[in-house]
């Protein structure tokens, strides 16, 4: 008698991540309502809240920041730059992971 297999859904959860990232991996960005999503070249995602105040729909069409010494980018220290003119430090950072939901 075969076994049926019940498929799994799979659902993008958040999981803590450090204070800085280096800015070089960042490939792409995306608003996802109250987060910014960073695309990381290396194919893993972030979420980015941004500062009490900010809206991350100012940063649709991408952002810039100044160059730091360490070329990273880091929690309540570097601003990012919006094409628009806004201008927004970020709060905090999670990766963002594919769980299997039973």
């Amino acid at each position: 008698m075969a076994e049926t297999v019940e498929p799994q859904s799979r659902q993008l959860v958040e999981r803590p991540f450090g204070k800085c990232i280096d800015a070089k991996r960042i490939g792409g960005v995306a608003d996802q309502g109250s987060r910014l999503m960073l695309f990381l070249r290396d194919r893993r995602m972030l979420s980015a809240q941004l500062e009490k105040g900010c809206s991350p729909r100012e940063f649709y069409q991408g952002f810039y920041m100044e160059p730091s010494e360490d070329g990273l980018l880091c929690v309540n220290r570097d601003r990012l730059m919006s094409r628009s003119g806004a201008k927004c430090k970020v709060a905090r950072l999670h990766q963002m992971v594919l769980e299997t939901v039973e």
